[in-house]
């Protein structure tokens, strides 16, 4: 990617020193007043952070990047909202990248360094007949939290993997870089090359591996791509090949 400056992302900044979710917040704001495009709901500490699916999201206080973003995409149409999944997901691997931190896509909205986890997203998208009225992204991004609770699987920060102490507002900066450059290119009807972008930093692409379907036994198969719809797409070994919507199948990965 070429070196991009954004223009109106993160440039209308709401900090809260200590909140709930910055998702509500921002869902709040919507409902209260226009905020303009790209605007940004910051904290410190999230005492409920939201994960996918009624999961949390753990963070030391003042270690991390703990966010949501409030973009109106133009003209994206509800059935494909996960081109907007997509372009912010493009966005953290070309920010870790640039930061020399090689990560993975792991559908649907984490970011992985190996096998652990560095960022969470969530995305809430307000529908309006068949387009999307305005997306909340949700960004929980490891940065400098050295230690983690027992409970939570898999987790890694960048200060663990580089032993460097990082600016918060760098890489906040840095960040919003990359969701202007990707929100762009969505805003242009480029999916195609969106998806094409996407699936070269997919997790486990075409790599034997175990996964999971609610209360079946684990089988190998082969992750084969994701589709428009967002859904995974995993080939067995027998060779038909099965597309899931999430929480539809998970990931039995070694730790």
């Amino acid at each position: 990617m070429q070196p991009y400056r954004a223009s109106f992302t993160g440039k209308n900044v709401v900090f809260l020193p200590q909140t709930h979710s910055t998702n509500t917040d921002a869902l709040e704001l919507i409902s209260k007043s226009n905020p303009p495009d790209g605007t940004c709901i910051k904290t410190d500490f999230q005492t409920a952070g939201k994960g996918q699916i009624g999961r949390t999201w753990n963070s030391e206080s003042g270690k991390n990047l703990l966010m949501s973003f409030i973009f109106y995409p133009k003209q994206l149409q509800a059935i494909d909202q996960f081109y907007m999944n997509m372009a912010v997901s493009l966005a953290l691997t070309g920010t870790l990248a640039t930061l020399d931190i090689p990560v993975k896509i792991k559908w649907p909205n984490d970011i992985y360094w190996e096998n652990k986890k560095m960022t969470g997203i969530l995305i809430q998208n307000t529908i309006m007949g068949s387009t999307i009225k305005a997306s909340i992204v949700g960004i929980g991004l490891n940065v400098n939290q050295m230690t983690f609770p027992s409970e939570i699987p898999n987790p890694i920060s960048m200060a663990q993997i580089t032993g460097q102490n990082y600016n918060l507002d760098d890489v906040f900066d840095l960040l919003c870089d990359h969701l202007e450059y990707y929100y762009m290119i969505l805003n242009a009807k480029k999916h195609q090359h969106l998806s094409k972008l996407y699936h070269n930093h997919l997790y486990l692409l075409n790599q034997k591996a175990q996964y999971q379907e609610p209360n079946q036994a684990p089988y190998h198969g082969y992750i084969r791509g994701v589709d428009q719809l967002g859904k995974l797409m995993i080939e067995n070994e027998s060779g038909s090949i099965k597309s899931y919507m999430f929480k539809e199948v998970r990931y039995v990965l070694e730790h």
